[in-house]
């Protein structure tokens, strides 16, 4: 009996050795990767919270412009996509006519030096002072975003009329 309980005693301190080895070849390494799974989920929490902060002034940002009464749609025309160089001939044509001064010339050029989306446009007009000031007070009601960045008037009298011809640089700006 003594040998009985004796080999039931190492049967059972093997199983127990057995066991321990076991818990440590194969739980171990599985604990190592859910370390692993558990810094890359922080990781991805982290990520979320910067993302939903993000959204967050996002949202504020739609709501203050949503108050201030300017809309995308607006603001897409006052700062349009692309360059349109086309659109933008038309519109300046268009606030001449308006204004009662004649389009002589236009010319185009990119800006060096600045990131992206502003072009440069030099223009010619006649017409009387009064008509130069109303020119420039459509450019500033315009809904494109454009400045005047310098004027250059030359005065001449025709027939005891006061004439003006004056050249400007513009620059536009899109996206």
């Amino acid at each position: 009996m003594k040998k009985s309980s004796t080999l039931l005693n190492l049967i059972a301190v093997i199983l127990l050795a057995v066991t321990v080895v076991g818990v440590l070849f194969f739980v171990n390494p599985m604990q190592v990767e859910l370390d692993d799974l558990q810094a890359e989920l922080d990781e991805k929490e982290t990520t979320v919270t910067e993302l939903t902060d993000q959204v967050a002034e996002l949202e504020a940002m739609r709501d203050e412009l949503g108050t201030s009464g300017v809309s995308e749609e607006k603001l897409l025309l006052q700062v349009p996509d692309d360059v349109d160089q086309s659109g933008l001939i038309t519109d300046l044509s268009e606030l001449a006519e308006e204004a009662g001064v004649e389009l002589h010339g236009m010319s185009f050029s990119m800006v060096e030096g600045a990131e992206s989306g502003v072009i440069s446009v030099s223009a010619s007009f006649d017409g009387d002072y009064e008509d130069l000031v109303s020119f420039l007070e459509t450019v500033e009601d315009n809904t494109r975003k454009i400045t005047v960045d310098s004027i250059s008037v030359q005065l001449s009298e025709e027939s005891s009329v006061a004439h003006a011809s004056f050249g400007l640089l513009m620059e536009a700006y899109y996206q």
